[in-house]
């Protein structure tokens, strides 16, 4: 998703990806809670396939946007987003094998691989992502530190709430593995809105 509305697709289609894209990390994170509970079949088939159409569906708006612009900065900013989308994905299905084959193997070596998986797609969205904000010119960079302001104290006060209920209620914890997907999908939407009220 671009970061501001684009001449030649404007605000809509920016929307339009933004939307999408939600929808995609909303149904994966659903049909990998579904799949690690073993709940009915049924319903993990129909979140998967959820997930897989708004993906493609964002994937090909995203190269149509890259195709229809001439700027490299935007195309640039296309392939890091594309890298990092498929960095996520890369970890959450490595994290689905590894709650769900951790338990089925004693062997230290698989248990380790089992983990290094997630655990390296993670440092690479994160690389990925300093990357990009190293790239940006000074406006967009100013831009991206607000959002990853927002996101961050978002994602805290969120994780902190949750931790009152589950401390003094007896709530489940909430998984520390989530925190940094969560922090990127809230980042996207703050850098959308952000995008959107400057542009």
């Amino acid at each position: 998703m671009p970061d501001r509305p684009d001449p030649g697709q404007g605000g809509h289609a920016s929307k339009i990806q933004t939307a999408l894209l939600l929808v995609w990390v909303i149904s994966l994170v659903v049909a990998a809670q579904l799949f690690m509970r073993s709940q009915a079949l049924a319903w993990t088939i129909l979140a998967a396939l959820v997930c897989a159409a708004s993906l493609v569906a964002w994937l090909w708006r995203l190269q149509r946007t890259n195709h229809a612009t001439r700027n490299a900065t935007e195309r640039a900013f296309g392939r890091f987003i594309l890298r990092q989308t498929l960095l996520i994905l890369a970890y959450v299905l490595g994290l689905v094998l590894a709650l769900h084959w951790l338990d089925h193997t004693a062997h230290t070596g698989w248990r380790i691989a089992l983990v290094a998986v997630p655990a390296l797609a993670l440092a690479g969205w994160a690389w990925v992502f300093a990357a990009m904000i190293q790239s940006s010119d000074e406006m967009m960079r100013a831009l991206r530190i607000r959002a990853i302001a927002l996101a961050a104290g978002a994602v805290l006060v969120l994780a902190t709430i949750w931790g009152l209920f589950a401390e003094l209620l007896g709530l489940p914890e909430f998984p520390a593995y989530l925190l940094l997907p969560g922090f990127a999908l809230v980042y996207g939407v703050a850098l959308q809105i952000l995008g959107g009220a400057e542009a």
